[in-house]
C-alpha cells in the first residue's frame, strides 16, 4: 500500500532481515522434528475462557484490549516459546496480511502478547519480545450451529465500534472459541511487527486451519471507519526461516514403545527357552 512508505522506522521504509507478513510456502516450510526451533512442547493457552476486555475503533483495525491487573490476563507458553506471554489486545485485518501459498483469506486475527516478565517498551527491543498468534478467517454464507457460536458471541460487539474512536467497554469474551480449531498445526517464524515502527520483535504463530465467519458477519468490517482494506503488503524474505511442529502421531512415540517393550519380551523368551534348556540337560545328564 502506499501510505506504508511514510510509515516511521527505518524497518518500515529500507526493511529489515525479518520483516512480516511473508507469502508462507509450504514447500519450503521445516518440520521441525529435530526441534531446532519449537522446543517447548505443546502450545499451552492459559485464562483464555473469561476474559475482560475493552472495545476501540482506533482508525486503522477494531481492537479489544485485555483490562484488569496483568497478573490476570491470559498467558501463553510452549511450542517456539522460551518464556510466559501474556495478551495484551487482538485486532483483526482484513484482507489477512499472511498468505500460505500466494492465497490470501478474507480475514486475519490477531493475538499480541507480551512477554511476561518485560514491560512493553523492554520488549519492543528484543527479539522475542513479542508473540502474535494469527488465526485466518473463511467466510461462508452459511454456518452451522457451532461455526456460528464460535463467532456470534465477539462479532456482536463490533456494530459499537463502526465509526473511529468508538469504544465499548466491559466486554467479556471466550477467546478459545476465537482459536483455530486445530492449536497443533501451525506455522511459526521469527518476524516483525506489521505496523509502525516494524520492529523486529515478533515470535510469529500462524495457524494453518483456519475460523469461519458469514458472509454478513464480514460485510460488518467493509463498513468499519478504517479504510476498506487495512493490511500490509507482503515482505521479501531473507533471513526468515518457517517451521512447524511434526504430525501429532509422529511426537507420540507409542510404536517405538511397544516395539522397545516387544524386544525385551523376546529378549525375556529366550533367555527363559535358555534357562529351562540349560536346566533340562543338567538333569538328564545327572
Amino acid at each position: 500500500m502506499a501510505e506504508e512508505n511514510s510509515w516511521p522506522g527505518g524497518f518500515c521504509k529500507q526493511g529489515g532481515r525479518r520483516q512480516s507478513p511473508i507469502d508462507i510456502r509450504t514447500e519450503d516450510v521445516i518440520t521441525d522434528f529435530k526441534k531446532d526451533f519449537i522446543t517447548n512442547g505443546p502450545l499451552k493457552f492459559v485464562g483464555y475462557q473469561v476474559v475482560l476486555m475493552n472495545g476501540i475503533n482506533n482508525g486503522h483495525t477494531i481492537q479489544f484490549s485485555t483490562e484488569g491487573d496483568e497478573s490476570m490476563h491470559p498467558t501463553l507458553t510452549g511450542g517456539p516459546l522460551k518464556h510466559s506471554y501474556r495478551l495484551e489486545q487482538l485486532h483483526f485485518h482484513w484482507l489477512s496480511e499472511h498468505a500460505i501459498n500466494g492465497a490470501k483469506f478474507p480475514m486475519e486475527i490477531h493475538f499480541v502478547h507480551i512477554r511476561a516478565d518485560l514491560k512493553v517498551s523492554e520488549a519492543l527491543n528484543r527479539k522475542d519480545g513479542l508473540a502474535i498468534v494469527s488465526v485466518f478467517c473463511n467466510v461462508k454464507s452459511e454456518l452451522n450451529e457451532h461455526q456460528l457460536e464460535t463467532t456470534e458471541e465477539l462479532l456482536q460487539h463490533i456494530p459499537h465500534l463502526m465509526k473511529t474512536g468508538s469504544r465499548h467497554n466491559g466486554v467479556i469474551l471466550d477467546l478459545t472459541r476465537l482459536l483455530s480449531p486445530d492449536r497443533r498445526s501451525y506455522f511459526t517464524y521469527l518476524g516483525s511487527l506489521t505496523s509502525p515502527e516494524c520492529n523486529e520483535v515478533v515470535v510469529w504463530i500462524v495457524f494453518s486451519k483456519p475460523i469461519y465467519i458469514s458472509d454478513d458477519q464480514y460485510r460488518f468490517f467493509s463498513k468499519v471507519g478504517v479504510g476498506r482494506h487495512n493490511f500490509r503488503s507482503l515482505q521479501k524474505l531473507n533471513h526468515h526461516l518457517v517451521y512447524q511442529p511434526p504430525p501429532s502421531f509422529i511426537k507420540t512415540p507409542t510404536a517405538v514403545l511397544m516395539m522397545g517393550d516387544a524386544v525385551k519380551v523376546v529378549k525375556s523368551f529366550f533367555q527363559n527357552v535358555t534357562r529351562f534348556m540349560s536346566n533340562g540337560f543338567s538333569s538328564s545328564d545327572s
